[in-house]
């Protein structure tokens, strides 16, 4: 999930930061039962935006601060109940500054129950020269609920000085209740490898998880094509051990990948819910 702490000076080590929402079907539809979200980070009322699904709770993580700063720690838990319906995205890209040797580290951890769905969905991180960003996150998910998870980066150098970002690394891990780990995916790029050529002349990518049963999965062509079609190189496989499916997007430019996300949560969201989703302005 992005969220951003306090703005950092030279000589601010960074900050601690932790953030726990809960949420549970009740009533006829998914409601913030807990939460533990503190300066600079706040939540949103919740939105129902879907005639087709009025139960599905979308919440807005937003930020008071600048981006993410060297020394940085942040960790995100999120538990989503039985049956419940629940996204939750930012209310813009997080721009990731300098990491000065000490770089900056987001942690998930996502608990999903029996029959829900959850999607953390949000714009791709934003790597100025010298970024250091490492996310990792830990799912565990029931056998009949979807989880859409997508995490991602775009390169940009606002003052033109020619330098590259440190490294961008993303490690996920999705597990059944009972412990069986039925899939990790790990990735490392440097700035230096992207600017010998790696990713060719483009300049963001993207990594999605739709982790769902076979009949709450979207069509491989129906994803790619969701992309494809917005400027973007798409491929989906299936995953291991009959996870779900896997799409990596390769994009021009942030703008073009911050669409291509949307667009494939739209398709994995009708898969699963039976519903055209509505757009969710930022």
């Amino acid at each position: 999930m992005r969220f951003q702490p306090l703005s950092s000076s030279r000589s601010d080590p960074g900050r601690d930061v932790e953030a726990y929402l809960a949420v549970d079907l009740a009533g006829g539809r998914t409601t913030l039962r807990r939460q533990l979200v503190g300066y600079p980070l706040h939540v949103t009322r919740g939105f129902y935006l879907d005639a087709g699904r009025p139960d599905l709770l979308t919440l807005y993580l937003q930020s008071a601060s600048g981006g993410l700063y060297a020394g940085d720690r942040l960790k995100l838990d999120v538990s989503v109940g039985a049956n419940a319906a629940f996204h939750l995205t930012a209310q813009a890209a997080t721009v990731v500054h300098d990491g000065r040797a000490s770089g900056s580290r987001q942690r998930q951890s996502l608990h999903v129950a029996g029959g829900a769905f959850c999607a953390i969905a949000s714009d791709p991180y934003v790597l100025f020269p010298g970024a250091d960003l490492a996310l990792e996150t830990m799912a565990i998910v029931a056998e009949d609920a979807v989880l859409f998870l997508a995490d991602g980066f775009a390169v940009h150098d606002p003052g033109h000085s020619g330098s590259a970002f440190a490294q961008f690394s993303s490690r996920q891990r999705i597990l059944r209740p009972d412990g069986r780990l039925l899939l990790q995916d790990f990735g490392r790029l440097r700035g230096d490898e992207l600017r010998n050529g790696s990713l060719g002349p483009l300049a963001a990518a993207a990594t999605i998880l739709v982790i769902a049963p076979p009949d709450r999965l979207p069509a491989m062509a129906v994803m790619e094509l969701s992309a494809d079609r917005l400027g973007c190189l798409a491929g989906a496989s299936l995953a291991p051990n009959g996870a779900g499916l896997v799409m990596r997007i390769l994009a021009p430019d942030g703008g073009t990948l911050a669409r291509a996300l949307e667009a494939a949560f739209h398709v994995a969201g009708r898969a699963a819910l039976g519903t055209e989703l509505a757009r969710r302005r930022k």
